[in-house]
């Protein structure tokens, strides 16, 4: 069956996400047993239908796979590709990372819709702070994903200083991206930066305005 791809969407490369990523060397640095659950790729196609009905069908061209089981962990590799590549026919090779925090603001949304997420949310106050230390305690259980750390470092009126370890994601695109979805979420304006020690670990900082 042809494809018809539209000015907003392109035929899915690899390539074109390598030429202008790191991809190419962080996807060979990622364990097999970092994972996380499926509903974060299941958010993937939703969010793909939600760009466009091209760019929806270009990802299930190249994926011919797109359902998986929500609360089931898969490889965090193959989410970081799928992700990359959904970027890359939406937004072009020079707009992959731009993609990925757009991608990833609908990460938090994923996650809640869970049996697990909708019985954590349930139970706590719809606050920025009390949502960042649900994730904290997910990260901790890891009943989000296997592999990472999520710790809150410091909180007052006007910021709040997080710290990510251990996280294969691009923390300064796909991770800035995750909390200012979490901000959308609590309805609290702030703007969210990531200072790097190095390609896995880094300071996440909340100001709030």
């Amino acid at each position: 069956m042809q494809v018809l791809i539209s000015q907003d969407s392109r035929r899915a490369s690899l390539a074109e996400v390598f030429a202008h990523t790191d991809f190419e060397w962080r996807l060979a640095q990622i364990p097999d047993d970092a994972l996380c659950r499926g509903a974060f790729i299941n958010m993937l196609d939703e969010h793909a239908g939600a760009l466009s009905k091209e760019t929806q069908a270009e990802y299930r061209r190249f994926f011919r796979v797109y359902r998986f089981t929500p609360f089931r962990m898969y490889p965090v590799r193959d989410y970081l590709t799928r992700m990359g590549i959904l970027a890359q026919v939406h937004w072009g090779g020079e707009g992959v990372y731009q993609g990925i925090r757009s991608l990833q603001s609908k990460a938090f949304d994923a996650w809640s819709s869970t049996l697990l997420g909708r019985a954590a949310l349930a139970v706590i106050e719809p606050t920025l702070p009390s949502m960042l230390r649900m994730i904290e305690r997910g990260y901790a259980s890891h009943t989000i994903i296997s592999y990472a750390g999520f710790e809150i470092r410091n909180t007052s009126d006007h910021e709040i200083v997080t710290y990510i370890r251990n996280e294969y994601l691009p923390i300064e695109h796909a991770m800035v991206g995750a909390i200012e979805g979490v901000l959308a979420l609590c309805k609290t304006r702030g703007n969210v930066t990531a200072e790097l020690d190095d390609p896995f670990n880094g300071t996440v900082r909340i100001r709030l305005v």
